[in-house]
């Protein structure tokens, strides 16, 4: 049958599988992903937890043999105790005895174990817009002949690994983690996959009996081009203080949306400088480290104009993903107002002529003190900006 015919049946376990995927959530970080499917199958899809903790706690002996010890490699002999049981061993590993420890090795026999279900084969990947994965697979050929087994209940676990990057490496994938679980032989990748990247699948079905283990993994397919990051949001400056006569100010700024992460940023900060002949323009720049949205900006001069930039760069194989520039215009003479600063005399004019007319005050009531300052004649063209210190006793 065509995945053509088959989508229209699919979309009611489209609803089912990711609430099945998330009552497995709590157990994925503590136990292995094979195991907690087979007490899946044990307890039933409606399950209640102590169902589920004691199948998970028990000693349970997993399929198939400890290989010869003649036959172990010097990694597998390992002079260490590494379990205490199969369920202690991941996927389908058991835990076995040699003559320097115990350490968890594959097993040997799967291959005449009847009461297991064949590994699935032949992976089907179809890609819809948006990065929509429609996954199918086929059980196995002997399998599909045996009415009672085809009929088990069994649970498909499906999990992926993953490569960001322009070209497909091997050996950089991401190890292999649980995507979903199915009880039918295909799902949706209901979640949007990350642009940029290469993916793998495989599949592992797993009745009340245990596993045989996964399929060949499926081949490697990779998701759009990734997008140039937008720009910086919310540009703001903070903590402004003058220290031996220049200015420093933080400049912040609020992570953008990338298809694939911010490598660093690039601040700059420019400014107007006036000559005898020509005007010039001064152009400072600075990398940030992607981990930072922040920058304080040194030794800035107090009545200028500042032009200021910040720009993200995402590296994606060789090739540099740049975003706009956000920008912002900073007029430090007006620097007050970006943080608490200590007022330097040869920065703030004198005033004279200042006289204080205080109103009623009662020091046994909880009140205001009121005062009318009365300027002088002198003070008509004096500075907006006056810093007034008032002394009682």
């Amino acid at each position: 049958m065509s995945l053509d015919v088959l989508l229209p049946k699919w979309w009611l376990w489209w609803l089912l599988v990711p609430g099945c995927f998330a009552s497995w959530t709590k157990y994925i970080e503590e136990y292995d992903s094979i195991n907690i499917a087979r007490c899946d199958v044990h307890c039933g899809g409606n399950y209640p937890d102590k169902c589920m903790e004691n199948c998970l706690e028990s000693n349970y002996t997993k399929p198939g043999y400890c290989p010869d010890k003649a036959s172990m490699t010097p990694f597998e002999a390992v002079c260490l105790i590494a379990c205490i049981d199969d369920s202690r061993c991941p996927d389908l590993t058991k835990c076995c005895r040699h003559d320097c420890g115990v350490t968890c090795m594959h097993p040997i026999g799967l291959n005449n174990v009847t009461d297991l279900p064949l590994i699935p084969e032949n992976i089907q990947i179809r890609q819809q817009k948006n990065n929509l994965i429609l996954l199918s697979w086929q059980n196995s050929n002997v399998q599909r002949t045996n009415d009672s087994v085809e009929n088990e209940d069994v649970r498909y676990l499906v999990e992926e690994r993953h490569l960001l990057g322009p070209r497909y490496i091997e050996s950089r994938l991401s190890s292999w983690m649980v995507r979903q679980i199915s009880t039918k032989s295909h799902v949706t990748i209901r979640e949007r996959l990350k642009t940029g990247h290469w993916y793998q699948f495989r599949v592992a079905v797993i009745n009340g009996n245990g596993s045989r283990g996964y399929s060949q993994p499926s081949r490697p397919f990779k998701t759009r081009e990734p997008r140039n990051p937008k720009e910086p949001q919310n540009l703001t400056l903070s903590n402004a203080r003058l220290v031996d006569g220049k200015l420093r100010i933080t400049l912040r700024w609020i992570k953008p949306a990338s298809d694939v992460p911010i490598t660093f940023y690039k601040v700059f900060w420019s400014r107007l400088v006036h000559g005898p002949t020509n005007d010039s323009i001064l152009v400072y720049h600075k990398t940030i480290l992607k981990d930072k949205t922040c920058y304080e900006l040194k030794d800035l001069e107090v009545r200028c104009q500042y032009f200021l930039q910040v720009q993200a760069v995402a590296l994606y194989g060789g090739r540099r993903l740049v975003s706009r520039k956000a920008s912002k215009v900073f007029n430090s003479t007006d620097y007050m107002i970006y943080g608490k600063i200590k007022f330097q005399p040869d920065l703030l004019p004198s005033a004279t002529g200042i006289s204080v007319e205080p109103n009623n005050w009662d020091n046994k009531r909880r009140s205001a003190l009121s005062l009318k300052p009365i300027w002088g004649d002198d003070l008509a063209d004096a500075s907006d900006t006056m810093a007034i210190s008032i002394y009682g006793e």
